[in-house]
C-alpha cells in the first residue's frame, strides 16, 4: 500500500512540477499555449489522484455475508457435510485471478482458517485454496502444518501453488526437522519447485539407507536439473545401488536434458555419456539420443556412427534422429555414406530419407541398388520416390518390368507412380510410344499417375499385340478417356473379340460416351458406328448403345433382333435385356412368354424382374403381382431363387405369405429365407403380428450364423414397440 502511494505521490510531483514549466522562460511569449498545457497536465493530475484514491479502497475488504456465512461454516467442515455451502468461496476463488482486493481478503479469511480452531478437513479445505490465491504472507502460517502427519501433504501442495523464495525458504528450513514420509514429501516439493539452493541438501540424502527418501532426492536432482543438481547425479550414479540404479538414470536424463536447455553442454554432454554404460537398453537409447541432439554441427558424423553400429537399439536411435534432420549439407553428408554401411544400416536410413529430396540420396540409393541384398535394393527403391528425377524414369521402368524379385519390382512400380519430379509424366510417355512390345506393368503405372497426357499412348496399347496390355489399357480408358476419344474407343471396339476385353473395352465406351455433355447426343458416335459397322462391329456395340438408352438407341437394338444374323440377333436380345429402365419391361415379358429360344426367354425374363425391383411409384402388391407372374413362367431353378430374392423387397404380406411356402422346397429355401426375413422385417411396424409369426418360424430353420443373431433383435425390437403401445 505504501508503495502504490509512493507511486502515485512521486506521479503528482512530476505533473505538479509540468504545470507551471509554461508560464517560465519562452513558454510566456507563446501566450495561452501554456495556459492549455497546464490545464491539461492537471487535468491529468486529477485522474491520477482519483486512481489512487481508488486503489486504496480495493485493499479494503467490502462486507459480503454470503462469503461471511460460507467461513462460519467451514470452520466446522466434517465429513458427510454438503460442499454446496462453500459456493460462496469458490466463486470468490475465480474473481480473485482479476481482482486484487477479493485475493488478499480471501487470503487472510483462509490463514484465519489455519490459525484458528478448525477441524482437519477445514484446514484441508484452506490449504488446497491457499494454493491459488495465497502468497508469501501465508507461508509462515503454513509451515507449522508441514510437521503434522495429517495435514504435511496439503500444507505441501499451499506452499507449492504459492511457489517464490518465501516458500521454498521455508521448506529448506523444515528439512531436517522432520522424518519419515514428511521428509520424503517436502524433498519432493523442492524439486518441483525447483529451488536450487535445496540441492546441497537434498544431495547429501543420496548417502543414506532409506529407499524412498533416496528415490525422493533423485527425481528432486532431476527436476532441479541446475550443475550442482548434474554434478552430485554425476557422482551417484557410478556407484548406484542396483535398486537405484533406474531411477538414477532417469534423474540423470531429466538433468541433462534441463542442462541442454540452459546452454550447459558439456555437464549435459558428461551425463549423457555416463549414461552410454546404464545396464537398460531404454536409458542407452535416451542418452545416445541426447548426445546427437545436443551437438547439431557433429549430429552427421554421431548419425553415420550409429547407423553403422551393430547394435539395434543405437541404429534406431540414429534412424529415428535422422528423421529431424533439415540440414542440407548434414543430409548430403549422411547420404554420401549410406551405400558403405552393413545391410541393416542402410535399410534403416532409407527407410528415414524417403520423403526427403536431396541428390545426394538420389546417388546413394543408385550405388545401393548394384548390392545384392533384397531388403536394400527395395529400400533404396523407396527412397528414390522424393529424390529421383526424369531421368532415371528408364532405369525405374526397367526395373518395374524386369527385376528378379517382386518385392523390387513393386518397389520400383510404386517409385515410379508416385515420384513428383518434373518432367517424369513426359519422360514415361516418351517410353510407353517407343516401347515395340509395351509391358502391361508401364501401362499400369502411367495410368495409376492419373495424368490425361497419358490418354493417347493409352489408345495406342489398346491395339498392343499383347492381350494384357490391352486389357489394362481399356481399364485406364474406362477412366481416363473423355468425349473426344469416343469415336477411337468404338474403332477399337467394333474389332475386339468377345470376352473379358470386350467387356472392358465396352464400358471404356460408355463412360466416354456419358462425358458427352449434351445428353441427347450421346448416343450420336454408337448410331454412326452401327450404320457403318459390320454384323462383328454391330455385335460389339450393341451392349455399349442399351446401356445409353434412348428411343434411337432402342430401334437400333430392334432392328438388330430382327437381323438374319445369328451373332447379331443374340446381341440384339442381350441388349434389350440391359436395358436402363422400364420402358421396355411388356417387351420382355413378352418374350420371355412367347420366344422359341430358350436363350432369349431366359435373358427377358432375368431382365423383367430386374427392372420390376427398380424403385418405382407402382404399390407393393401391383410389384407382387408381376413378380409372381415371373415366377410362374421360370423354369429353372436359378431364376426361381432369383424371383424368390427379389421379393424380399416388396413390402406386401401376400408377398409374404408365399415366400413362407418356399421353406419346405429344397430349391429355394436357401434363397426363401433370407428373403422372408428382410421381408418381415420391413412390416415389422405395418404388420407385425405376421411379420413376428414368420420370423419365428424361419428362426429354428436358418443355418446362417448372421441371420440367428439378427432375428431376435428384430423381435426385440417388435416385443418393445408394442410394449410401448400399450402404455
Amino acid at each position: 500500500m505504501m508503495r502504490s502511494c509512493s507511486r502515485f505521490g512521486a506521479a503528482s510531483r512530476r505533473c505538479a512540477c509540468w504545470a507551471i514549466l509554461p508560464e517560465r522562460g519562452a513558454a510566456a511569449a507563446k501566450g495561452c499555449w501554456g495556459f492549455v498545457v497546464a490545464k491539461g497536465l492537471c487535468a491529468w493530475l486529477v485522474v491520477a489522484l482519483t486512481a489512487h484514491a481508488l486503489w486504496a479502497q480495493s485493499e479494503e475488504a467490502v462486507p459480503d455475508p454470503a462469503l461471511d456465512a460460507a467461513f462460519q461454516k467451514l470452520v466446522v467442515l466434517e465429513l458427510g457435510q454438503d460442499l454446496g455451502a462453500f459456493a460462496p468461496i469458490q466463486r470468490a476463488v475465480a474473481r480473485s485471478h482479476v481482482d486484487q482486493r477479493v485475493r488478499v481478503d480471501l487470503e487472510k479469511r483462509l490463514t484465519a482458517v489455519l490459525r484458528g480452531p478448525a477441524t482437519d478437513l477445514a484446514l484441508d479445505y484452506a490449504c488446497r485454496e491457499l494454493a491459488l490465491v495465497g502468497s508469501d504472507e501465508s507461508v509462515s502460517v503454513l509451515v507449522p502444518l508441514l510437521s503434522n502427519v495429517r495435514l504435511s501433504y496439503m500444507a505441501r501442495y499451499a506452499l507449492e501453488g504459492i511457489g517464490g523464495a518465501a516458500a521454498g525458504k521455508a521448506l529448506r528450513d523444515m528439512l531436517a526437522n522432520v522424518e519419515g514420509p514428511r521428509r520424503v514429501g517436502i524433498v519432493t516439493s523442492l524439486g518441483r519447485l525447483a529451488d536450487r539452493e535445496a540441492v546441497p541438501a537434498i544431495a547429501a540424502l543420496l548417502a543414506g539407507e532409506d529407499w524412498e527418501l533416496t528415490e525422493a532426492a533423485l527425481v528432486a536432482l532431476g527436476r532441479i536439473g541446475d550443475k550442482a543438481a548434474g554434478e552430485a547425479l554425476k557422482q551417484f550414479v557410478p556407484a548406484a545401488p542396483e535398486v537405484a540404479r533406474n531411477a538414477a538414470a532417469d534423474a540423470a536424463l531429466e538433468a541433462a536434458a534441463s542442462l541442454a536447455r540452459q546452454g550447459e553442454r558439456n555437464a549435459a554432454a558428461d551425463l549423457y555419456a555416463l549414461l552410454q554404460s546404464a545396464d537398460a537398453e531404454h536409458f542407452r537409447a535416451a542418452a545416445y539420443r541426447g548426445l546427437i541432439e545436443l551437438n547439431p554441427p557433429e549430429s552427421a558424423r554421431t548419425i553415420a556412427a550409429g547407423l553403422a553400429s551393430e547394435e539395434p537399439w543405437r541404429r534406431v536411435v540414429a534412424a529415428d534422429c535422422l528423421c529431424d534432420v533439415k540440414d542440407s549439407s548434414a543430409i548430403g553428408t549422411i547420404a554420401a555414406a549410406i551405400p558403405d554401411l552393413p545391410e541393416a544400416g542402410q535399410t534403416a536410413a532409407y527407410a528415414s530419407l524417403k520423403r526427403v529430396s536431396h541428390a545426394a540420396i538420389r546417388a546413394a540409393a543408385w550405388r545401393s541398388l548394384q548390392q545384392p541384398a533384397e531388403g536394400v535394393r527395395v529400400a533404396a527403391l523407396e527412397a528414390l520416390a522424393a529424390s529421383a528425377v526424369a531421368e532415371d524414369v528408364p532405369r525405374l521402368a526397367e526395373l518395374t518390368v524386369s527385376a528378379n524379385r517382386p518385392a523390387e519390382r513393386d518397389a520400383a512400380f510404386e517409385t515410379l507412380r508416385t515420384m513428383p519430379a518434373e518432367g517424369t509424366d513426359l519422360a514415361l510417355l516418351d517410353l510407353l510410344n517407343r516401347a515395340a512390345d509395351l509391358p502391361p506393368a508401364l501401362v499400369r503405372c502411367a495410368f495409376a499417375r492419373r495424368s490425361p497426357v497419358f490418354v493417347p499412348a493409352f489408345l495406342q496399347a489398346a491395339e498392343s499385340a499383347n492381350a494384357q496390355t490391352r486389357l489394362v489399357a481399356f481399364n485406364a480408358l474406362e477412366i481416363m478417356a473423355t468425349e473426344k476419344e469416343a469415336d477411337s474407343l468404338i474403332r477399337l471396339l467394333c474389332k475386339t473379340p468377345a470376352g473379358e476385353e470386350r467387356e472392358a473395352a465396352d464400358r471404356a465406351v460408355w463412360m466416354s460416351c456419358q462425358r458427352i455433355a449434351e445428353p441427347a447426343l450421346r448416343t450420336a458416335p454408337l448410331l454412326a458406328a452401327m450404320a457403318r459397322a459390320d454384323e462383328a462391329g454391330q455385335s460389339a456395340l450393341l451392349p455399349s448403345l442399351a446401356r445409353m438408352g434412348g428411343e434411337e438407341a432402342l430401334a437400333a437394338v430392334r432392328a438388330a433382333m430382327r437381323s438374319q444374323n445369328a451373332e447379331v440377333r443374340d446381341s440384339g436380345y442381350r441388349a434389350l435385356a440391359n436395358w436402363p429402365d422400364a420402358s421396355v419391361a411388356d417387351e420382355l415379358l413378352e418374350i420371355a412368354k412367347s420366344s422359341d429360344v430358350p436363350a432369349h426367354r431366359v435373358w427377358s425374363l432375368r431382365a423383367y424382374v430386374r427392372l420390376m425391383s427398380l424403385p418405382s411409384q407402382r404399390p407393393p402388391q401391383e410389384t407382387f403381382g408381376l413378380l409372381k407372374q415371373a415366377l410362374e413362367l421360370a423354369t429353372r431353378a436359378e431364376d426361381k431363387a432369383l424371383i424368390v430374392t427379389r421379393m424380399g423387397a416388396v413390402r406386401s404380406p401376400d408377398c409374404l405369405t408365399l415366400l413362407l411356402t418356399f421353406l419346405d422346397d429344397a430349391e429355394l429355401k436357401t434363397a426363401a429365407i433370407p428373403a422372408i426375413f428382410e421381408l418381415a422385417k420391413g412390416l415389422s411396424q405395418s404388420d407385425p403380428e405376421p411379420a413376428r409369426a414368420a420370423l419365428e418360424k424361419i428362426q429354428s430353420r436358418t443355418d446362417d450364423p448372421v441371420l440367428r443373431q439378427r432375428i431376435p433383435r428384430v423381435l426385440r425390437d417388435m416385443e418393445l414397440r408394442r410394449q410401448a403401445g400399450k402404455q
